[in-house]
């Protein structure tokens, strides 16, 4: 017997008042638009329209994302990140399947992530760390996934939304973004959109993929705090700290990632260290600024 699918019926993602509320989403996120040139204004002035137009679209199987425009923005060090600007619209389609999806894989996903999940703010990782720190971890990998969204492998992605049990049109749906032309692109930089930062389902596929790492990374006595890329892992003694490393660069590999040397380093909470916008020194905490 087939196991009993965890969805409700996909055509409700895109239902008048699913599609009004990923809308109001984007709206509030606020952001520009992509290479249809139209705004977000622009769009609003033909809502009722627009949306009807798209839901048409999403339910009888004609939608096509639209070619999306690449920027890059500057990163600390001098370095720069590329960001993907999709079009008003299919920004719309990305939040109804996010909305869609986010309550089944909610169930499923692991205490330790903290990053794009609701409810979830980095106080509240903040706190995992400090409690990891109460019961007995003194040593810590701190530790940065570099390239992360940019390197997600789109056949892995939708592997795992595949044993996830995700209806076959979302996944055909997200297959679609994740390939999705690049019409700017330049000499030696993917040609299609993937997972990278600027897409509105990026971020829930990002924990998606990286659920495989967090459940590598449980063992009694460790404690992973995952927010996004970045994460800490905190033990009793530099030992227990140091197999995690081996342990979670293993698993990063096999999903085609890695750490960032540069920003991967063991240390101690007498050493004293950062994890998102907290510093952490003995047993005190503070909010950066």
């Amino acid at each position: 017997m087939r196991n009993r699918s965890p969805f409700v019926p996909w055509q409700s993602a895109f239902s008048v008042d699913g599609l009004r509320r990923a809308w109001l989403a984007v709206r509030a996120a606020k952001g520009r638009g992509g290479s249809d040139g139209k705004t977000l204004a622009e769009f609003e002035r033909r809502l009722d329209a627009n949306l009807n137009e798209l839901r048409e679209e999403l339910i009888t199987g004609k939608y096509r994302p639209h070619t999306v425009t690449q920027i890059l923005v500057p990163k600390p060090g001098g370095k720069w990140r590329p960001l993907k600007l999709w079009t008003v619209r299919d920004k719309v389609a990305q939040r109804a399947v996010y909305n869609y999806l986010e309550p089944v894989f909610e169930a499923r996903f692991l205490d330790c992530s903290y990053g794009y999940r609701p409810g979830r703010s980095t106080a509240d990782a903040s706190r995992a760390v400090s409690k990891a720190r109460q019961e007995g971890a003194v040593w810590v990998l701190d530790a940065d996934i570099k390239d992360c969204f940019e390197r997600m492998r789109s056949n892995l992605v939708m592997q795992r939304l595949a044993r996830w049990q995700t209806p076959r049109p979302v996944r055909e749906l997200i297959r679609h973004w994740l390939n999705a032309r690049i019409w700017n692109t330049w000499e030696g930089s993917p040609s299609t959109a993937g997972t990278s930062q600027g897409g509105v389902i990026s971020p829930l596929l990002c924990n998606l993929y990286l659920h495989p790492f967090d459940q590598a990374m449980q063992k009694k006595g460790i404690y992973l705090v995952r927010f996004a890329d970045d994460f800490v892992v905190l033990g009793p003694h530099q030992r227990a700290v140091r197999w995690a490393q081996r342990r979670a660069g293993a698993k990063l590999k096999g999903l085609g990632l890695e750490m960032n040397a540069h920003k991967t380093r063991i240390t101690s909470f007498e050493e004293g260290f950062q994890f998102v916008g907290w510093f952490f020194i003995r047993d005190e905490v503070y909010q950066l600024k």
